[in-house]
């Protein structure tokens, strides 16, 4: 809660706010005229921004006021550039600012931040003269404000004043209202619910720029604001043996409040890195609150600290009788309003003639208009969940322009022929653009995982090096369901770390697919090709054919010889071919490893026989504890004991001999892969 400072005497509150008004009337000024300045250049740009360009004539001292939405004010404030052209001055620039409505209602009397109740706002002002209306009025010192429970257990508000005639009590329930008698402090009260509205209500700001100077003068404001991104939208009119006419319109939107008047505009097709930045809101720095100390003391330092489109939804590419006696579409008459040029990283289209967009309207202007190279083809995507390549265009982007990412509508034979995505296509590039389903053509794909072998294996030194191949084999069956020649690019994905073995020549590579060309021979038998794709294969009329590709893949593992299993090396020896020297070196190994292990066994079978007997010996004694001495049994068991002790002295110098000869073979072994390689 905010402490309340003691107010101004009444007597000095009058001269106060006067001195107070006159400070402001100073301040104020004289009245400055002000000054229209129109848009006159826009710059669109694909991030989301927008760069207004303001530009007109001053005389003497003029002042622009701009409304700028709050939520834009940091656009502005980071992007605001002035221009005197001719001479002036620009003065520092005004606005009306924004604090947090928490700091704003820090400064009242009576605090209202947060959820504030009638008996929360009494609370407050303990000791303040209070008038509560009701049924019988009541004027007094308010003392505060308790909570009791009838003896229902319901609660209830109760307000204490200090009264003339005594300490009252009221139910809050009967008061009607309250006020406070110190109109002072009603007003305070009235000005902070008034912060709030206006805090709720603001939705905008004043920006205020007052340019300086004599006479008639030039000047120029320049600032971005937030602004929907201007969208591309292309119509590729295809013609025959390869060309088309490409139209590109730019879609512009005016969501602003203020008409676009013989704007001169402009698109960029790039994307500038755009963020916003919290400039707008007050920014106040935290600082160590200290204690204050009843004794003299000291306060310490503080501790300082090439990409492919993807295809539209699938739609036949076939057109009616009515569609088929449609007027022929030939992209004639269409002029392009707007020329090409590269500005800094980004490519920009300037229009060449001013444009006027309406408040809250949009418009459409033709930004390229020109032939373009367009091969027809045939695509089929592994993955996709059609049994049908689709019609495909490869685009190549001779035009010198970059063309923005944007819708692309196909039209052949006069009709419309489909829809495709175009990606960003720089000067030089090229893209297959699917735009309907091919239904000549039939596709499905089959593959397996053949089991990883061992393709070779060879020593290191001491490390066995051994090779691995994995094999993936893909089947494309290609059905042909009619006689019309066609070029067929499969795109199958690629896989990490695998190569294609076959078949050659090697495939290029779009992104994370491969492309594999399939000739489609026509009636007429002409072979088609393509010059971006090898042929893999060929199709005859009527016909399946199978496209097989092998991907293989080599993994290298390296081990110890003393590490590998004698049986893995014998597998190595039996089924991998090796050099003369590694085979002859492995074999010694593997000898040996075979000694060894027979030489373990020896040893584990004698430590068996001996654990064996000291069991057997365990369960006679336990059963001498119970037979009296001179019993026959008695005399059997220690009979047995003897025979077992002597049978135990015989296996513990073979265990010896065994173990000694264990060790040999280990030691012959250890020296054996040592000097591998040496």
């Amino acid at each position: 809660m905010t402490q309340r400072t003691e107010r101004f005497p009444k007597a000095l509150l009058a001269p106060l706010l006067a001195l107070v008004a006159g400070l402001a009337a100073a301040q104020a000024g004289p009245d400055v005229a002000s000054v229209d300045l129109p848009v006159t250049r826009l710059v669109l740009f694909t991030s989301g921004v927008g760069y207004f360009e303001r530009e007109g004539v001053v005389s003497g001292e003029q002042e622009l006021v701009l409304s700028v939405p709050r939520a834009e004010m940091d656009d502005l404030l980071q992007s605001l550039v002035l221009e005197g052209l001719d001479g002036g001055r620009v003065t520092p620039v005004r606005y009306t600012s924004q604090a947090p409505l928490g700091r704003l209602l820090e400064g009242y009397s009576l605090d209202l931040r947060g959820d504030v109740t009638l008996p929360s706002l009494l609370a407050q002002a303990r000791g303040e003269q209070v008038v509560l209306e009701g049924a019988t009025p009541l004027t007094g010192a308010l003392l505060g404000v308790e909570e009791q429970r009838t003896a229902e257990g319901e609660p209830r508000a109760f307000v204490t004043l200090a009264t003339a005639e005594g300490v009252r009590r009221v139910p809050l329930a009967e008061v009607s209202a309250v006020r406070f008698a110190d109109p002072a402090l009603n007003a305070e009260l009235a000005a902070a619910l008034a912060t709030i509205a206006a805090h709720r209500d603001a939705h905008s700001a004043t920006v205020r720029l007052r340019f300086e100077g004599e006479g008639e003068r030039r000047v120029r404001v320049g600032y971005v604001r937030e602004m929907p991104v201007w969208k591309s939208s292309y119509r590729l009119v295809l013609g025959e043996a390869g060309a088309a006419t490409l139209q590109g319109w730019a879609i512009v939107d005016n969501p602003t409040d203020e008409e676009l008047v013989d704007v001169q505009l402009s698109f960029v097709a790039g994307q500038p890195v755009s963020f916003v930045t919290s400039l707008y809101e007050p920014v106040w720095a935290q600082r160590p609150r200290v204690a204050t100390e009843a004794t003299g003391g000291v306060v310490p330092d503080l501790d300082p600290g090439r990409f492919l489109a993807a295809p539209a939804p699938a739609m036949e590419a076939t057109m009616d009788a009515a569609a088929r006696a449609a007027p022929q579409l030939s992209g004639a008459g269409v002029a392009a309003q707007a020329q090409g040029a590269t500005t800094g990283v980004s490519f920009a289209y300037h229009v060449t003639d001013p444009v006027t967009i309406g408040r809250h309207e949009s418009t459409l202007v033709p930004i390229v208009v020109t032939e373009v190279e367009a091969r027809s083809l045939s695509l089929y995507q592994a993955g996709t969940s059609t049994t049908h390549p689709f019609h495909a265009v490869r685009l190549v982007n001779d035009t010198g322009l970059h063309l923005a990412a944007g819708t692309v509508t196909l039209f052949d034979a006069g009709g419309f022929a489909g829809n495709a995505r175009l990606p960003d296509l720089l000067p030089g590039d090229d893209r297959l653009l699917a735009y309907a389903l091919d239904l000549g053509l039939g596709v499905s794909v089959e593959g397996e995982s053949e089991p990883t072998r061992v393709a070779a294996v060879a020593l290191r030194g001491a490390t066995l090096e051994t090779t691995l191949l994995s094999r993936l084999v893909t089947r494309v069956n290609v059905a042909v369901h009619g006689d019309e020649g066609r070029f067929l690019v499969v795109e199958l994905p690629a896989q990490g770390g695998y190569q294609v073995a076959a078949p050659a020549p090697r495939p290029p590579a779009a992104g994370e697919r491969l492309r594999f060309g399939v000739a489609v021979v026509g009636a007429d038998g002409a072979v088609p090709d393509d010059p971006d794709v090898p042929t893999h294969l060929v199709c005859r009329p009527g016909g399946a054919c199978v496209l097989e590709v092998v991907l293989e893949r080599l993994d290298s593992r390296s081990v110890a010889v003393a590490n590998v299993a004698a049986s893995d090396l014998a597998f190595y020896l039996e089924n991998v071919e090796l050099s003369a020297q590694d085979r002859a070196t492995l074999e010694r190994v593997v000898a040996l490893q075979r000694e060894l292990a027979e030489a373990e066994r020896a040893v584990e079978a004698t430590q068996a026989r001996i654990d064996a007997i000291f069991r057997e010996q365990e369960r006679v004694r336990a059963n001498l504890a119970t037979l009296p001495r001179d019993s026959d049994l008695y005399r059997r068991y220690v009979a047995d004991l003897d025979a077992q002790e002597d049978e135990l002295v015989a296996l513990r110098a073979e265990l010896e001999e065994r173990r000694a000869a264990h060790d040999e073979l280990r030691r012959r072994l250890d020296e054996l892969v040592a000097g591998i390689g040496r």
